[in-house]
């Protein structure tokens, strides 16, 4: 017999594993499925992290309309005075118009309290005349009897909300 011929009569082998290139394929496959876990999963953080600061932010405009909505429309001693009398505080504002141009950083609740543990966040306040018939037009202030109050929030000095209302005075 020669060498020809028992090679030959040798049954053929079967194959074990994997090849390289087959190795490789996967390694890439399983590679780009890991890493697009990854960008979902940073994704997926910021998202929370904005809803986070967003609903902190509308909780913080919020407490402001509730403190104006224990407010009078204007200085009851003086209803022509813009803004806070001599000697008003906070703690002792009577009417809407003392909140323009107020900024409260830390933030502060309905209760006029500090809210410390917000303390990179802050709540401007800007209070207008506006046109009845044109709440969209501003007015000089105290020129009419109706009033827009804006409130933006900020997080690290970036507005992160704006909210508006109007008020009325209710006086004949």
């Amino acid at each position: 017999m020669t060498i020809i011929t028992h090679l030959r009569e040798r049954a053929p082998r079967r194959r074990r594993g994997f090849t390289l290139i087959e190795s490789a394929l996967v390694t890439i496959i399983v590679g780009t499925g890991v890493v697009a876990v990854m960008q979902l999963l940073a994704v997926g953080s910021v998202s929370t992290r904005q809803s986070q600061n967003l609903t902190t932010a509308v909780h913080l405009a919020n407490q402001i309309h509730e403190l104006s909505l224990g407010l009078a429309f204007a200085d009851p001693a003086d209803p022509t005075h813009w803004g806070p009398s001599t000697g008003e505080t906070l703690a002792t504002y009577d009417d809407v118009t003392d909140l323009d141009g107020q900024t409260y950083s830390p933030p502060i609740d309905a209760r006029r309290q500090t809210l410390t543990s917000l303390s990179d966040w802050s709540q401007s306040i800007t209070v207008d005349s506006v046109d009845p018939a044109r709440i969209t037009v501003t007015v000089p202030k105290g020129s009419t009897r109706a009033q827009r109050i804006t409130v933006n929030i900020s997080h690290n000095g970036q507005i992160v909300f704006t909210e508006n209302w109007l008020t009325f005075d209710g006086t004949p």
